[in-house]
């Protein structure tokens, strides 16, 4: 590995590490202060926003990425790339405010609970300001490492300092969307500080080209999110918050880890593309050799899960009311080896080689498989039911990523 990418890597790493290992720390805390009821109310509310999260960011974490690696040597292509993209997110983020305001006004269970969805909602401006592909562009990760890391701090101790009763779930939110939308706004200020960005109003054909390039890559994320946090909604309208909180505290865990091991393959896709242009062969070895190491590492992973369930959530939550999560948490260990592994032939092949259309397809089916199994697992088996799900929608979507890359004969050097 070349000093720049074992730098980015470490970086992206690290700050995965801030990103989820703060929040783990805060688990045990919030689950015992604020009692699965109240922490299920959390967990409903932020996966509710992450529809209208998707939709702002429409997939320009990957499309601008790879504009971005094309043209980093040219200020003035990478200033029309830069607004382009933003003011596509701010128009999608517009659109989600409508959207948002018509559902709370339109069905009763989010009324309910309105503050505690406005405050959740704070992340999509927060995504606008902070532009995670430019930085991935640019290899830079050491600038939104710090950014977000600091703010992260400033969240684990305001929270330790100021939640200490189980009606402080709201306060709690609270602190954890300001810690992002703190980060958001050092990143903005950081990049006019800077001057690496020249103001460019863009041209509505550059949106409308920024969009269209990115619709592969918003349809197979909002594909992927009816398995994930949809899995959470349903189970929020179908279930009681308890219910919610008992399988949202293993989801958090088992979804931290995804997203730490997910800097395996965000940090070599600019790197790949760079070898593809040079040498389909030299991408492809590359690639093997992302997909081994990231396989062995998360197949430990899963069977450490898998033996030492009962004592993570026994350190972690402690209480007898969180036994069930064992249950929840050995049924999803596997899931990050399965996710990961699918997020390296997706991303570095896929999209690499020109196929991310049938992208869109494989992770469709996976999401219609979830839709026509989810409400009668939550029915019949609740938070268990939906432990399975998600973890054979992974099973799916790698069955059929295998077969479109057989097909094309992409064959992974490893």
């Amino acid at each position: 590995m070349d000093p720049i990418l074992r730098k980015n890597f470490s970086y992206l790493f690290l700050l995965q590490n801030i990103n989820y290992i703060i929040p783990l720390l805060l688990l045990p805390y919030l689950t015992r202060v604020l009692g699965a009821d109240n922490f299920g109310k959390i967990a409903f509310a932020q996966a509710f926003v992450a529809y209208f999260l998707i939709l702002t960011e429409f997939g320009f974490n990957n499309s601008a990425t790879q504009e971005i690696v094309k043209v980093r040597q040219d200020r003035d292509a990478l200033s029309r790339v830069f607004w382009s993209t933003t003011y596509a997110k701010l128009f999608f983020a517009s659109v989600s405010l409508v959207l948002f305001l018509l559902l709370l006004s339109v069905i009763p269970k989010l009324g309910q609970m309105y503050l505690l969805l406005l405050i959740a909602f704070v992340t999509v401006p927060s995504s606008v300001l902070f532009p995670t592909w430019l930085f991935l562009g640019l290899e830079k990760m050491s600038w939104i490492t710090w950014l977000n890391g600091i703010p992260k701090i400033g969240v684990l101790i305001f929270t330790f300092l100021l939640v200490r009763e189980k009606t402080d779930f709201t306060l709690a939110l609270l602190i954890q969307v300001a810690g992002t939308f703190t980060s958001a706004i050092a990143c903005a200020i950081l990049i006019a500080w800077q001057k690496t960005i020249r103001f460019h109003l863009p041209y509505r054909e550059d949106i409308k080209s920024a969009i269209v390039e990115s619709w592969h890559f918003f349809a197979s994320g909002v594909a992927t999110n009816i398995y994930t946090t949809t899995n959470t909604v349903v189970l929020g309208f179908f279930s009681s918050d308890a219910i919610v909180g008992i399988f949202s505290a293993s989801e958090k865990i088992i979804r931290a880890i995804i997203a730490l091991f997910s800097s395996m393959y965000q940090v070599t896709f600019p790197r790949i593309n760079s070898y593809y242009h040079e040498s389909k062969e030299q991408a492809l070895i590359f690639a093997g050799k992302v997909l081994k190491v990231t396989a062995v590492i998360t197949l430990l992973t899963g069977i450490f899960l898998l033996i030492a369930a009962p004592v993570i959530v026994k350190i972690m939550f402690g209480v007898p009311q969180y036994n069930e999560t064992i249950i929840i948490m050995r049924l999803s260990s596997f899931l990050p080896f399965f996710a990961i592994c699918n997020g390296v032939l997706a991303v570095n092949l896929l999209f690499t080689f020109g196929l991310k259309r049938y992208l869109t397809r494989i992770v469709g089916a996976g999401g219609i498989f979830s839709i026509l199994l989810i409400v009668p697992a939550v029915l019949f088996f609740q938070a268990r039911g939906v432990a399975i799900v998600a973890t054979l929608t992974e099973m799916l979507i790698s069955v059929l990523l295998l077969y479109v890359l057989k097909k094309h004969r992409i064959k992974i050097i490893l």
